[in-house]
């Protein structure tokens, strides 16, 4: 929770704005027209419906509906669970609310952050997003674009899933900088379940925060994605496709982007690789700058490269223990089969498998055809 040096709002006004951002359609326009007309938070939650009615905006239904969800909501309650889990949360009231993603048309009304970050600090950010099924080719990728604009002190957001996500997280946490992960879940809630290593990297290790528009313990639903890719872009002055096909939702990611005003950088890939279908359509069709190394990123966008750092240069990121050093130890210098693997291990296949996806999501071993595997260069 914030400090009381650092606190806007008495903790009763904080918990009544938490309250408003679980209400089923009051969004942040009626959420912030009624903080300007009432003047408190705690008012127009305890608002009587003749009051509410002569708000803009606020039609029958809204009002039913405000008032059959305030009966099921205790505000104190849900203030004092945030500060039971070590939940910060940012209100639109907050100055610690992230400017670019305030200037949204929709912008959450709360943040609920896992991780000690105050994004206030943060000059440069941009989103690195991709397909949860990339190709080597775009693994690797990944990892060097987010790691070269870590490394030049941009801070690097995605959305945690499995694929481009990931392995733009671990490259942002090799480059030094912080990461935010932005989920379709609660904060607290580490989804998928294969990212554990990511999430406690992030939160336990420092190295950034879990962000999200939804309260704690909130689980996965498909419908809320889409939304979350909004505050991905909200949150960034670039976003970077690097792998996708047409339908992917990196290019929804793009489209929102382009409508936010941000920069759109998309990288070419091989022409006859269905992932790359996604990139060079935003190339072709809606002017997406074309972009080969994280630098054509700093350099379009004017920040400074950081001197002395010499593309290339690779920090040791990820401890290895159990199993996964084991694994990791056995592929050396030349791609290692998955039947030798098992045969020097003595591991069953299933286990070996989940241990190489696990080396292959932190960045460190790469998959080739043929069930070869081999370090990621």
């Amino acid at each position: 929770m914030l400090t009381e040096d650092e606190k806007e709002l008495t903790e009763e006004e904080l918990a009544h704005w938490v309250a408003f951002s679980l209400l089923n359609g009051v969004g942040p326009k009626r959420v912030q027209l009624l903080d300007e007309r009432l003047g408190s938070m705690v008012t127009a939650w305890n608002a009587s419906p003749a009051v509410l009615q002569r708000m803009p905006g606020f039609g029958p239904e809204t009002i039913a509906a405000m008032e059959q969800g305030r009966k099921g909501i205790d505000p104190g309650k849900l203030l004092q669970k945030l500060k039971d889990d070590n939940i910060q949360v940012w209100t639109l009231k907050d100055s610690s609310y992230p400017v670019y993603l305030r200037n949204i048309a929709d912008p959450p009304i709360c943040l609920f952050v896992n991780g000690q970050i105050n994004f206030s600090a943060f000059n440069n950010v941009a989103a690195v997003v991709g397909t949860r099924h990339p190709t080597t080719y775009g693994q690797k990728l990944a990892k060097e674009f987010a790691r070269g604009l870590s490394e030049n002190g941009v801070t690097v957001i995605s959305g945690m899933a499995v694929g481009i996500d990931s392995l733009a997280h671990w490259g942002a946490i090799e480059g030094g900088s912080p990461t935010i992960a932005v989920l379709g879940c609660g904060p607290d809630v580490c989804y998928p379940s294969s990212n554990r290593k990511l999430f406690k990297t992030i939160v336990d290790e420092n190295k950034g925060a879990i962000i999200s528009e939804y309260f704690p313990g909130t689980t996965p639903e498909k419908f809320r994605f889409p939304a979350r890719n909004r505050i991905v872009s909200g949150l960034s002055q670039a976003v970077i496709v690097v792998e996708g096909g047409t339908s992917s939702g990196s290019l929804i990611t793009a489209k929102i982007a382009f409508d936010q005003s941000r920069e759109v950088f998309a990288v070419p890939g091989r022409v006859d690789s269905p992932m790359s279908e996604g990139p060079h359509k935003l190339i072709r069709e809606d002017r997406a700058h074309i972009c080969t190394s994280h630098n054509d990123v700093l350099k379009e966008m004017g920040w400074e490269k950081v001197p002395g750092k010499v593309d290339g240069d690779r920090p040791t990121a990820v401890k290895l223990y159990g199993r996964e050093k084991e694994v990791y130890d056995l592929v050396i210098a030349e791609p290692i089969h998955f039947d030798t693997l098992c045969e020097r291990t003595a591991m069953q296949a299933g286990e070996l498998s989940a241990t190489l996806t696990m080396l292959e999501l932190a960045g460190l071993l790469t998959r080739l055809p043929g069930d070869w595997y081999e370090r990621a260069k």
